[in-house]
């Protein structure tokens, strides 16, 4: 059976290189994907079915779209892939593309087989910034194939968008607005839908938050596709007029981006007195201030405290392979497991570069070694999938060629190596430089000494 399991995994390697990284998403995460991509390879060809043979005129316009679109993308590509970055180390939901300005605009407007081409140039152009697995990457692009075909229907449904350019409008404002109301509402739902299942079903987090995003991303998205409705009915009145919606839409966007960074670095002033902005751990000015309190609570009542110091292994090698955005990650997959392997209350910090510390209040000896082994062992067992910028190739720790991410920690306990936080702290580093000797992806516990502070404290309480 086990050397089945193997031949079976070699074939999937075989079949889809790590880069797709498509299996490893788990089976109920890969079918919400094939359902995406199977939904919008039927819509697609329906729509191809079904649509009116375009005319001159939606050539015409066709051209516009596409032409603006990629302008577009090619104004704004820098402001979005800093925001995207921002995002990514936020660690947010989701990246909202103002693309849908043009999609949504030219599927009010155009035959629904016209727009699915603008639709795949427009995301192939895109794809450069996407940072994400192509598989994932595809079934998104599938989503907004599904949101221009919704608008089809609801064209249809509701007798045209604007379909005659020379009837008055006032008579037609009202059918024109439930019409645009409709679209938007349809494109939104096309695309949220899909994509609230698939994280649901991947994650396992079925909160609001987790599934649609926040509210300013739902705002963002919103005021996309109003604008978008702008561009539909500048296009039915007046095609130039598209080039006057491209210098708003590139406003728009770089608008968006601004604000981002503004954000960011409010949050940022906020956060980074007493916060790692990398892990979102405590730094080490803001782990020194609750770590002293925590072991003067345990000295007072007679109970021991335990200090970790950890250090990531040939972490050098790690961003020289990867890069340092692909180290990133790997600090940033090290975090989060350190965050699941201690107890309640316990201390993690990121106390510099590739180093970390933990207290663990009211630990022994035996224990913490016990909570360092679990996690030396957690880390070990690391397969994070790590993507690289500009739509790079993907890869997994310890797959494909990687090696395991390995880790060593050094462990004092007081009163035995120290009363202070820095005398532990120095003895628990020197037992990981005794780790890191022995040939590291080990726990050391520290040697019992005798420090000048443990001599005062001794002073001290004779007197």
């Amino acid at each position: 059976m086990a050397r089945l399991a193997r031949v079976i995994t070699s074939a999937k390697s075989a079949l889809l290189p790590s880069r797709w990284a498509l299996w490893s998403l788990g089976t109920p995460a890969v079918l919400a994907i094939l359902a995406i991509d199977l939904a919008a390879l039927a819509a697609t060809v329906a729509g191809s079915l079904l649509s009116p043979g375009p005319s001159g005129r939606d050539w015409a316009l066709l051209s516009l779209f596409t032409g603006c679109a990629l302008v577009h993308v090619a104004l704004t590509r820098l402001a979005e892939e800093r925001r995207r970055g921002r995002r990514l180390q936020r660690g947010a939901v989701e990246f909202v593309d103002q693309s849908s300005i043009w999609f949504c605009g030219a599927a009010l407007v155009l035959p629904v087989v016209l727009v699915v081409p603008l639709v795949v140039l427009v995301r192939a152009a895109r794809y450069r910034i996407a940072r994400k697995p192509p598989a994932l990457w595809i079934a998104t692009s599938c989503t907004v194939l599904l949101s221009v075909h919704g608008v089809a229907l609801v064209r249809h449904a509701m007798g045209g968008f604007l379909d005659d350019p020379a009837a008055a409008y006032p008579a037609e404002g009202f059918h024109t607005a439930a019409v645009l109301l409709a679209s938007i509402a349809v494109y939104f739902a096309a695309q949220a839908v899909p994509i609230a299942v698939y994280r649901g079903v991947r994650f396992r987090d079925w909160r609001p938050v987790t599934l649609l995003g926040t509210a300013g991303d739902n705002w963002l998205i919103v005021h996309t596709l109003l604008l978008a409705g702008g561009a539909a009915i500048v296009a039915a009145v007046a095609p130039a007029g598209l080039l006057g919606v491209l210098a708003v839409a590139v406003r728009e966007t770089l608008n968006v981006g601004r604000i981002a960074a503004l954000e960011s670095e409010r949050d940022q002033l906020a956060s980074d007195a007493l916060t790692d902005s990398l892990t979102t751990l405590p730094n080490r000015r803001g782990f020194e201030l609750v770590a002293g309190t925590a072991l003067e609570v345990d000295r007072s009542g007679g109970h021991p405290t335990a200090v970790l110091m950890l250090d990531i292994d040939h972490f050098k090698e790690w961003n020289t392979r990867l890069g340092h955005f692909g180290g990133d990650q790997v600090l940033r997959a090290v975090a989060e497991r350190l965050r699941g392997c201690v107890r309640r209350g316990d201390i993690v910090s990121r106390w510099g570069g590739e180093e970390l510390a933990v207290v663990l209040p009211g630990a022994t000896a035996p224990e913490a070694v016990d909570i360092a082994e679990r996690i030396r062992v957690a880390v070990r067992e690391l397969d994070t999938e790590i993507s690289t910028p500009a739509g790079g190739k993907s890869v997994r720790v310890g797959r494909g060629g990687l090696p395991p991410c390995t880790i060593s920690i050094g462990v004092a306990v007081s009163p035995e190596h120290g009363l202070t936080l820095a005398d532990l702290q120095d003895v628990a580093d020197q037992a990981l430089r005794t780790a890191k000797w022995a040939g590291r992806d080990r726990v050391r516990l520290a040697e019992r000494v005798q420090l000048p502070s443990q001599s005062r404290y001794a002073k001290t309480e004779h007197r």
